[in-house]
């Protein structure tokens, strides 16, 4: 079995490895625009030489005139670029530091709350020993147990007699006549009518039978109703004994010390909240810088838009294309040289924008799968799946089911259902189920080695006081012969 902390570090080191994967994507793509600005910048210089040819060689005084600061033009914003990208890697690093340096403290603190954990649960454990050699607890153990069977008998019975009154009332009920005088309350001191009603009804009863039938029907409905109120007025009394159960707990778990104990842990706890939720903040600054430098790698920034239009409305001015085509149809070697230069440069560029679609493509994707990893991460640290006490019982499943959210075959939804399945709760030294903790009510028992909740229930269940079912495992030996749960409480 993996713990849960074992478990986040292999999503950390997932995480990290997609940020790579990402990171170099975003490297190839921005070193396959530099070629790309470059070339272009080069296509310029070749027009350039093209038009000083043609003038030479016509011997005309008209030269096409291409900027002689176009280039500068262009480097200058390039250097704004640079500087800016600079800048935007700066930030990033001192923002992962900032991360990394929140996730040893991080770390650190789940340390501090495990160490807590287990103070609480062996201080729960010494305790639980004590009262079982407690003849005043087990006295009121026993009492408690024999009214919970007590209640249990009672409430079959009283079910039973429901069902019945539910089956052997259907004729009664199936009886029109009957249930009109039922109804009215024909025959009781609470029948009212004038003359003429009753000497109608007198008519009915005897067709019917009423009276003989009446003193059926209110005997049928009188057990149930009479065995309900048994049954309710024995889990009263079960219930009281269950609170003095219950009281007797509470107070050993006072003289013994743990509560302030249970206060440490909380404190830790809430320590560990905190930090989680400094760590949400790094990562929301640290995505918004990684998209900034996304986007200087993909291009897309103002700066590197700028140059691009800028030589691309060059390329496009109609006298370099009228160049172009009387360089084409001169015998002359030193045009041809340099067209076939252009029609070299126009392919290569081709390529490298082939190339940055289909880099900007596949780390789209890698993007989204990163997305859907630190958003699980987020879930399972906000259930407190990394919690003392909590782990998953195959290490190969969560790691090859880890590979496969990376390489796209799996769903974050997907894992999440193999996590739900694979986690496990390793023994502790304290019962959740002992005493009072094991009647369906609640347990006052196992709050240092429990499934947390993620505060406003979640799907762990509903707090800490809470009636929800702790696993059972070595520490079960209390919760077997005796009759403790009831399936739902009385």
């Amino acid at each position: 079995m993996i713990s849960g902390r074992q478990t986040l570090a292999s999503i950390d080191s997932s995480l990290q490895e997609l940020r790579n994967k990402i990171s170099r994507a975003e490297q190839q793509v921005e070193e396959r625009n530099n070629r790309l600005l470059a070339l272009q910048q080069d296509e310029i210089n070749n027009y350039r030489e093209l038009g000083r040819l043609r003038v030479e060689i016509l011997a005309i005084d008209q030269l096409i005139t291409i900027p002689d600061d176009a280039e500068r033009t262009v480097q200058g914003l390039l250097d704004q670029r640079k500087n800016g990208l600079q800048k935007v890697h700066d930030d990033i690093t001192a923002s992962e530091q900032h991360r990394l340096d929140l996730e040893h403290k991080r770390e650190q603190q789940a340390s501090s709350v495990e160490e807590a954990a287990v103070v609480v649960d062996t201080a729960e454990k010494k305790t639980q020993d004590r009262l079982d050699d407690d003849p005043a607890y087990q006295r009121q153990l026993q009492i408690t147990r024999e009214m919970e069977r007590t209640v249990r008998h009672a409430q079959d019975k009283a079910t039973q007699r429901e069902e019945e009154l539910e089956q052997k009332g259907r004729p009664f009920h199936n009886d029109p006549l009957f249930m009109y005088l039922w109804n009215r309350k024909y025959g009781t001191v609470d029948y009212q009518a004038n003359t003429l009603t009753r000497w109608l009804d007198g008519r009915v009863a005897k067709l019917v039978r009423y009276t003989e039938s009446r003193v059926n029907f209110s005997k049928l409905q009188e057990i149930p109703r009479r065995l309900r109120e048994h049954a309710d007025q024995v889990g009263q009394e079960a219930k009281q004994e269950f609170e003095v159960l219950k009281a007797l707990d509470t107070q050993a778990r006072k003289e013994d010390g743990i509560p302030p104990l249970e206060e440490i842990l909380e404190q830790q706890e809430a320590e560990l909240k905190g930090v989680d939720e400094q760590i949400e903040q790094a990562m929301a600054r640290q995505q918004e810088l990684e998209q900034q430098k996304s986007d200087y790698s993909a291009g897309t920034d103002k700066y590197y838009q700028k140059a691009v239009d800028y030589l691309t409305s060059e390329l496009r001015r109609d006298d370099l294309r009228d160049l172009r085509l009387q360089a084409q149809v001169t015998p002359f070697p030193e045009d041809d040289m340099i067209i076939s230069h252009l029609l070299e440069q126009e392919e290569q560029e081709q390529d490298l924008q082939d190339g940055i679609a289909e880099l900007k493509s596949l780390n789209t994707q890698q993007q989204q799968r990163l997305a859907e990893l630190e958003s699980l991460r987020s879930e399972f640290k906000r259930h407190r799946y990394d919690s003392p006490g909590t782990g998953f019982s195959d290490p190969a499943v969560i790691a090859a089911t880890l590979g496969n959210l990376i390489n796209g075959v799996l769903t974050s939804k997907a894992f999440w259902r193999i996590l739900q399945q694979q986690r496990r709760y390793r023994p502790r030294r304290a019962d959740p189920g002992f005493g009072s903790g094991g009647f369906g009510r609640g347990t006052v028992w196992g709050s240092g080695m429990r499934f947390p909740t993620s505060g406003g229930g979640g799907i762990f269940g509903s707090g800490r006081r809470g009636g929800f079912s702790f696993p059972k495992g070595g520490s079960g030996r209390r919760s077997g012969g005796g009759g403790f749960r009831t399936g739902g409480g009385f």
